[in-house]
């Protein structure tokens, strides 16, 4: 946990990618909600501010609905991994070294090999996102 590494880069092209997301997200709207083509693009041509807003709150939602699912999943994989293999040898699952909860192993690195290190922090990255997930549905209702 000491050494974390932002990759602006990385994160200029995830915000692209929203972008690029939500720009077809409205067009897949516009003509969804359309009679037809040319009336999409009419329409299209005059979309207003608020309504653009309202199609990246919904690309938010749909994004939010998706990627928590996976983020979960990806917690629960890691966080079994660091359970069976990332465990010092000597240290059980629920012992008192881990106060009988085997989630005090987030809290005790030194009860971790370096590959359980590894598996630790993956999961608590995964925790920070899913936070980051709800913090974000309470700002958007």
């Amino acid at each position: 946990m000491r050494q974390i590494n932002i990759d602006w880069l990385r994160l200029f092209r995830y915000s692209l990618l929203f972008i690029f997301f939500s720009m077809l997200m409205t067009v897949f709207m516009l003509i969804w909600l359309s009679n037809s083509l040319e009336e999409a693009w009419q329409k299209g041509l005059m979309l207003t501010f608020s309504e653009f807003e309202m199609t990246v709150e919904l690309t938010l939602t749909l994004l939010i609905y998706i990627s928590f699912p996976v983020l979960l999943f990806r917690f629960l994989y890691y966080f079994s991994k660091m359970l069976y293999r990332g465990r010092n040898p000597g240290v059980a699952i629920i012992s008192y070294k881990t106060l009988f909860n085997p989630l005090n192993f987030l809290l005790f690195p030194s009860l971790l090999n370096p590959q359980g290190l590894t598996y630790r922090r993956r999961c608590l990255m995964a925790l920070i996102l899913l936070s980051a997930i709800y913090l974000t549905i309470l700002l958007i209702t």
